[in-house]
């Protein structure tokens, strides 16, 4: 059937098709876009080798990585030798002993045996081999205002100074040094200082201690045991106020008794030491003394 050219029932008329004009340029681009290339690029790519090294993008992302790892074994290394043991091992759940608890002892003493053949002998001892000696009889003398009074013997005898060397006058004849004073010296006078110690020349009794002794001045008078001999010593020109014993005391050897001053018939400070019997005739205490001490 064929549709009328006009009416409603008309056929629609067909677009008209757009053909570009050809032209001299573009007959020449098509040309040279239809033929067919060779296949350059697989040629090319099978030519080429394949790569045995990484990119270099990537190899700056490993450069990265291995920086943070060499970090973190040097900071474990430092950790591992920085903190002690004791902290490491703090969080242990199994009790450990510290290495400060004392270590008890463990050592254990067996008993001593002592074998001893049969051929020895013990010398046995005889009884009666010793002997005891009785101590020696204390001396008993009569003591104004204190009565009877024991002296043990004295085992020490000391100087009555502390530098017996420096003296003055000796024992015996002499030249009166001052008005008053006797031509026959009884003692002998030391010279150590004024306000020097004078100490008792052994164990005794006190038997006269007084600041009013006339030229002896103060003075005091110890008795003695020497060696079952009553010996009396004499310590004069003393200081005032100096004296530290009383009469009926027991003094012992190297006691302190006073003072040296200078009191009474004297020149100077110093101390005049005598030494009598039982007889009262005085004798050189000097030589006494350095008989016995030495």
């Amino acid at each position: 059937m064929t549709l009328p050219k006009h009416g409603r029932r008309a056929a629609a008329p067909t677009p008209a098709r757009f053909r570009p004009r050809r032209t001299s340029e573009t007959r020449a681009r098509r040309a040279r876009t239809d033929v067919p290339r060779p296949d350059a690029t697989r040629t090319v790519l099978a030519a080429a080798p394949v790569a045995t090294t990484l990119p270099t993008s990537k190899r700056r992302s490993v450069r990265p990585a291995f920086s943070v790892i060499a970090m973190a074994f040097v900071g474990a290394l430092m950790l591992a030798t920085s903190v002690p043991a004791l902290a490491i091992t703090a969080t242990d759940s199994e009790p450990r002993a510290s290495v400060y608890a004392p270590v008890e002892d463990t050592i254990s003493l067996e008993p001593q045996h002592l074998e001893v053949a049969s051929e020895a002998e013990v010398p046995a001892h005889l009884a009666g081999s010793y002997a005891v000696e009785a101590a020696p009889p204390p001396i008993f003398s009569e003591v104004a205002n204190v009565g009877s009074v024991t002296i043990v013997e004295s085992d020490l005898v000391v100087w009555p100074v502390l530098n017996p060397e420096n003296r003055s006058s000796g024992f015996g004849p002499r030249s009166a040094p001052c008005a008053g004073c006797s031509t026959n010296h009884d003692g002998v006078d030391f010279n150590p200082g004024n306000g020097s110690p004078v100490m008792s020349i052994a164990d005794g009794v006190v038997v006269l201690a007084t600041e009013n002794g006339g030229g002896l001045g103060v003075n005091v008078e110890v008795q003695h045991n020497i060696g079952g001999e009553l010996i009396t010593s004499s310590y004069a020109h003393m200081q005032y106020g100096s004296l530290q014993v009383t009469v009926g005391q027991r003094v012992s050897a190297g006691q302190q008794l006073g003072l040296v001053g200078s009191t009474g018939q004297s020149t100077g400070p110093h101390l005049h030491l005598e030494m009598f019997g039982v007889d009262g005739v005085r004798f050189d205490g000097f030589a006494w003394l350095g008989e016995r001490i030495g």
